[in-house]
């Protein structure tokens, strides 16, 4: 009777025990699983300097197991494309949230789409349209330029035969990226709400000061063989810039060269002679 009861209590010892090591063995599977449970995570596929645009030629998205994801690390290219890193990042190294800034918010290069290039013209109250060109913006350029075929010299200067002058329109639908160093991107630091009426204030002073200074150059986009045409141009003429309708986006006009004897329908040449103009200093130090 006593063994009996022994056999009993000891099978019933060892089924308590496997029943034991069976939880324990499946909760140790979970925990494994889990951990090898593979995430996506954005990884640098090479090495990545400071104030770098992100795009998708130097991350890509590889899986890692869950155990080995560092805290904040960006899991969609769609987070991490656009951005700026704020610290170096080496190659293979995961891509963090923290690692990254907001792009365009501080350089106009962030602004810029790849393969095209920003350049600079410098312009007048007349040649820029008054200063009313906006940053989104588009224009069109033309430019002026004499030429004729070098004949000699008289005191030191060249003289030329066949001198002609001529206006050309060098490029159509051409984006404003920026109007002096001011661009679309560019945000101002952010305020405390109690220091609204103090920043409105400043607000309207320095509103008040750009109307009185006028805007010397625009800063355009182009492709990067429209950048050497625009530089020449501005070196060897005079450009100016036409402001372009908003509802004219994208449209192209075939137009050909002009010169005086054309527009003035005569045979006689007629030496460009342009009319002096103010300064804008002194237009508007005429206004009363």
């Amino acid at each position: 009777m006593k063994s009996r009861m022994a056999l009993v209590l000891a099978v019933g010892a060892g089924l308590f025990a496997a029943l034991v090591v069976l939880f324990y063995l499946r909760a140790r599977e979970s925990t494994l699983l889990e951990q090898a449970a593979l995430q996506d995570v954005v990884v640098a596929t090479r090495d990545i300097l400071a104030n770098t645009a992100i795009d998708e030629r130097v991350v890509e998205l590889s899986k890692v197991p869950k155990k080995y994801v560092q805290p904040g690390a960006i899991s969609t290219m769609a987070d991490a494309v656009g951005r700026v890193a704020s610290v170096p990042l080496p190659t293979g190294s995961q891509v963090s949230g923290t690692a990254l800034q907001e792009g365009g918010r501080e350089a106009l290069a962030f602004e810029i789409p790849r393969g095209m290039r920003a350049v600079t013209i410098a312009i007048s109250d007349v040649t820029g349209v008054a200063g009313l060109v906006r940053a989104g913006n588009f224009v069109d350029l033309v430019g002026i330029f004499e030429y004729g075929a070098p004949s000699g010299s008289v005191g030191g200067q060249i003289t030329y035969n066949q001198e002609r002058t001529e206006t050309l329109t060098i490029a159509q639908n051409v984006q404003v990226v920026a109007v002096g160093r001011d661009f679309a991107g560019k945000q101002a630091p952010p305020r405390q709400a109690a220091d609204a009426e103090a920043d409105a204030e400043a607000q309207a002073a320095s509103e008040a000061a750009a109307e009185e200074t006028p805007v010397q150059n625009l800063t355009l986009l182009v492709s990067p063989a429209q950048v050497q045409e625009i530089v020449l141009a501005q070196h060897i003429g005079n450009l100016s810039v036409s402001l372009r309708s908003n509802l004219d986006a994208g449209q192209i006009v075939e137009l050909s060269r002009l010169d005086p004897l054309t527009m003035l329908k005569v045979q006689t040449p007629v030496p460009l002679k342009p009319k002096a103009q103010p300064s804008w200093r002194e237009y508007r130090g005429s206004q009363p």
